[in-house]
Formats: structure tokens, sequence, C-alpha cells
């Protein structure tokens, strides 16, 4: 189930294989759990290509990717703080504040979460050439993606540009997109509208990452006051 909250302390066992991504960088570096003591996740300490060990700054928030079984394809994403670095024994690790709650999803994709945001979208035509931006409102936003309401249908594999506004850490997203679905919406007055989907095009990592993050944020938000946002 895409979106599900699990207990962080059943992931998160010693031997789990980890995925880091630190600040603004887009590079992944890969660890894995030593050891749970103290409230602190105890990691092998991740390290650049060239050896060199990676240390983020104290209370840092690192986002992290637990992988699962290779049968289930499952991954669980978590973010948070860095505490400090050092040595288990001679296993030179991370200490990182263990989270009460890891989001499991599949195959990589990363989960929807519904959300309002002002956008505007400019269809491209065959020729290159751009339509007038349409003034409109976000269904849900992913990390690679975003659907919205429109009162025409457009064809799947329209290319757009789009203009998302009131993103944290980013203010505007600015990007090219490529529709993938346009289904019926009939609203509760009883007309109806169309909900499109769009996938991002060569939008960099470490917007998606910003993306990312701020949707976890909002989850988290919603969850605590018992609001389902996700598209599960």
């Amino acid at each position: 189930m895409t979106g599900e909250l699990l207990k962080a302390e059943k992931i998160l066992i010693p031997g789990t294989r980890l995925e880091f991504f630190v600040g603004e960088d887009e590079t992944k570096y890969t660890s894995r759990v030593e050891d749970l003591k103290d409230g602190l996740l105890i990691v092998a300490m991740p390290t650049s290509k060239e050896g060199v060990p990676v240390i983020p700054y104290k209370n840092e928030q690192v986002y992290g990717l637990a992988i699962g079984k290779e049968q289930t394809h499952s991954r669980y994403r978590f973010m948070t703080p860095f505490v400090n670095y050092g040595k288990e024994g001679n296993v030179p690790v991370w200490r990182i504040k263990m989270p009460e709650t890891v989001e499991r999803f599949q195959n990589r994709h990363f989960v929807r979460i519904k959300v309002s945001q002002t956008m505007h979208i400019s269809f491209i035509d065959e020729e290159g050439a751009r339509g007038e931006p349409i003034l409109t409102w976000t269904v849900d936003i992913s990390g690679n993606g975003v659907s919205f309401l429109l009162e025409e249908p457009v064809a799947e594999n329209t290319k757009a540009a789009i203009e998302i506004e009131g993103i944290p850490e980013i203010g505007t997203l600015s990007t090219m997109a490529r529709v993938v679905r346009c289904a019926k919406y009939k609203r509760k007055q009883g007309d109806e509208a169309y909900i499109v989907g769009v996938t991002f095009l060569d939008l960099p990592k470490p917007t998606t990452n910003r993306i990312v993050r701020w949707l976890f944020s909002v989850q988290r938000r919603a969850i605590a006051r018992g609001i389902n946002l996700s598209d599960m």
C-alpha cells in the first residue's frame, strides 16, 4: 500500500541497507543499519565514490531510504536530523535520531499527496508554439508529477509548461511536463470537468528532493490530525 506508515523500529533493524541524500546534493550515498541505541540510529558512515566520508552539519535533516526485501520491491523513506559521527568498534558511523515511523512506497514511485496549490499551465502544440496560460489548482502532487482540474479534455502525451506557486524552498516551480492521463470528473454541483495528470520532464534531483521533503511534512502533519492525504 503506497504511503503506509510503519513503526521505524520494525524496519530499521541491523543489517538493513540504506540510501541517503544530504542537503541539496543530488548524490545518493549508500549505508546500512549497524545498531539502535539510546534513541539513535547508528548507520555505517556514507562515503563518496572517492572514499571521502560524508558528514552533515549537526541537526541537518537527512533524507533516507531503507531497502526492503527484493521480492517485495518496497522502499521505506524517512527524514531525520543528523546528531554526530564517530566509531562503533572499528566501524566509522553516523548517529542520527531514530525516526518514529517510515513511509512505505512500491517500486520507487512517489506517493501522491492531495494538496491544493495555485498553478498555471500552457499547452504546447505540435509546432512547438505555447498557448495562453490557464489558471487552475492542483488536485494532488508527487515528486514526479501533478494532477489538476481543467474544463476541457486534453490528449495524452501533450507537452506543457507548468508553474506551481507556493512550494516551500522553491517558491514557484517552473518546469516542462507531459500529459499521462485525462479523466472525466463529476463535481458535487453536478457539472463535469477533467482531472489531468502530468509527469515532470527533466526535473533536477535537488528540486525533486525539495518537493518530496515538503510533501512528507504535509503528510505527517495531516496524519497527526487524523487526515489521510495519500492516494492509496
